[in-house]
This record gives C-alpha cells, structure tokens and sequence, in this order.
C-alpha cells in the first residue's frame, strides 16, 4: 500500500461525505480559496513498528490531515464553528478500507482515524483559527495511522 493509495483514500472519504457543502481543494492540487471553502492537505508522519507477525509484519503510517477552513473575514467564530464541528464529527473514529469506504471490522482497516497506536487516541481537534486577509482559516487536525503489512 503507497502514500497516494492513502491520499486517495482520504480525499474520496471526504468527498463522499462532504458533499457539495462547500468548494473542497484537494492536496496539492491547484485551487483558488473562496469564501466557505476547505482545503485538505495530508501530512505523512512517522512509521512504527506495529505488530509482528507469522508471515506479514504490520507497519504503522502515522499522519495527519489538516482541513483548513476559509471563512469571510471578520465574520467571527461564527461563520466556522459549524463547519469546525462537521468535519470532526466526520474523522472521530472512523475506518476505511484502501477505496475510501467506511467500515466497522478491522479486517479491511487501511486507514484509522483517532487511532488508539498513538497511545493517547488523538481525535480530531482545532489546531488553530486566525484572519488571513480578506479570509479567516481554521485548521481543523484529523491524526490517522495507514496500515501496511511486509
């Protein structure tokens, strides 16, 4: 399993979910923020060790994916709370498999948000909300891991 089989996973999950609630810029794709709009950059982390095994060790991808928030400036929390408390909702404790897709066993788990290998069950948080001229963005952190057995 590679970095982009994990990036299209991810953006599919949210493309699904998010619907056309508002323009979605994809991870390093180009794109021209707009009022109520959210940017998806997936930042590859560290590897672990995560289990070892008869025939396959599995291999732990720690990462995070930032949904950045764009606002109208000066419109206050208000205008991203909701959009804030959304998308976490859509990260805490989800599973896909490698197409992207929701499940509930472990079988298939690929990719795991809030996952328990971080030893703390980091779920999704704000990172950080500021104005940006003529924007405000808010950083909304979803920690993840990406399973890979070799």
């Amino acid at each position: 399993m590679t970095y982009q089989l994990e990036r299209a996973a991810i953006e599919a999950y949210f493309r699904a979910q998010w619907g056309s609630t508002t323009p979605i810029g994809f991870d390093g794709h180009t794109f021209t923020p707009v009022n109520n709009s959210v940017r998806l950059t997936i930042t590859s982390g560290a590897t672990r060790q995560g289990s070892i095994g008869r025939t396959a060790n599995r291999i732990d991808h720690l990462g995070l994916a930032t949904l950045q928030i764009i606002t109208e400036g000066g419109k206050g929390s208000a205008a991203w709370r909701g959009y804030a408390e959304t998308i976490m909702g859509l990260f805490f404790e989800k599973t896909l498999t490698s197409t992207g897709a929701v499940i509930t066993s472990g079988a298939d788990a690929f990719v795991r948000f809030s996952p328990p290998e971080l030893g703390e069950n980091r779920h999704p948080y704000i990172a950080a909300d500021f104005p940006d001229p003529p924007f405000h963005l808010t950083n909304v952190i979803a920690p993840f891991v990406r399973y890979a057995f070799r």
